[in-house]
């Protein structure tokens, strides 16, 4: 069994840096409780109190399985003025002997559509470095061809774009994180790196049943270049403003149980459990990810409460 997981580690890994002559880089990172961090995906969401927030999140994916995704985020946003939003989104994605690392700086501008709905369009504009070290993980053969290469290290730019509308209890945005055209850098001869382009539609509603029960329906899509549709549908139910219960789907990926606690004013905490129903769910036990969201305490005595979303 444990030669068997091996070759089956090797397969994996190989499929991602390997397809079809060219290296693929990893891709941006998978969060399932994007509902809690939307700043991650696009760049014209921040929350509308005039009031900064913070947010770490850790997602370790495939459990069981060496060299499988591991993320840490960083998300400082906020509005100044009412119309300028202004943030910084940081995050370490490991995937088998990729390390890659990212930085981007956030400006958003928000507008009035109407006297209940509102736009926000914001950019997103820093740098992102990819390391490549074939020499980790235990399915490293040194006298493999496969393996025969230097380690590779590049600095990118990264540019983005985002647009949210939303009113008082839905909203719906589109955003490309990287609008620069598709980009290669040769390692070899034969082998590529390439980026891929990310494209996500998301959209979600707010249902008051009564001052203590709150529901919220949430759809993403995500749309990558060489790589098959990814749509997550979810519902969350808040209780009482302070507990959040939720189940989403992944279409022919996972079910996930997300969980949510409002410790204190200002300062909230989730965690979500994804099972995979695909064929390499076999082979791993689940992704866990936990999420710690800050919200710095408002300096207008007035402020609303933050929306649920």
């Amino acid at each position: 069994m444990k030669i068997i997981r091996k070759c089956y580690i090797g397969i994996i890994v190989l499929f991602f840096l390997f397809g079809g002559g060219r290296l693929m880089a990893q891709q941006l990172p998978q969060y399932t409780q994007y509902m809690y961090n939307t700043t991650t995906i696009n760049p014209a969401y921040v929350n509308e109190n005039n009031r900064m927030d913070a947010t770490l999140s850790y997602r370790a994916q495939w459990i069981g399985i060496e060299g499988a995704p591991e993320t840490k985020a960083l998300t400082v946003s906020g509005i100044i003025n009412n119309r300028i939003g202004l943030g910084l989104n940081i995050y370490k994605d490991n995937i088998g002997p990729s390390t890659e690392f990212n930085a981007n700086a956030i400006f958003s501008y928000y507008l009035n559509l109407s006297k209940k709905i509102k736009m926000s369009l914001g950019i997103n504009a820093g740098v992102n470095f990819l390391e490549m070290d074939y020499s980790k993980g235990s399915y490293y053969d040194e006298d493999d061809i496969l393996f025969s290469y230097d380690d590779y290290f590049n600095v990118l730019p990264a540019i983005g774009a985002g647009v949210f509308v939303f009113s008082e209890n839905w909203y719906v945005g589109f955003s490309v994180p990287s609008i620069l055209l598709k980009q290669s850098n040769v390692v070899s001869d034969k082998n590529l790196i390439t980026r891929d382009h990310h494209f996500y539609f998301i959209g979600g509603y707010v249902v008051d049943i009564s001052a203590a029960l709150k529901l919220k329906p949430s759809v993403l899509v995500k749309l990558i270049d060489n790589a098959p549709l990814t749509i997550d549908t979810s519902l969350n139910v808040l209780f009482l403003n302070k507990f959040t219960l939720g189940a989403s789907h992944r279409l022919k990926d996972s079910y996930s149980a997300l969980a949510g606690f409002q410790i204190s004013r200002n300062l909230f905490m989730g965690y979500s459990y994804d099972y995979n129903i695909s064929d390499i769910g076999d082979y791993n036990q689940g992704s866990h990810e936990i999420i710690i969201k800050y919200l710095v305490p408002r300096w207008e005595p007035n402020a609303r409460s933050p929306r649920f979303f």
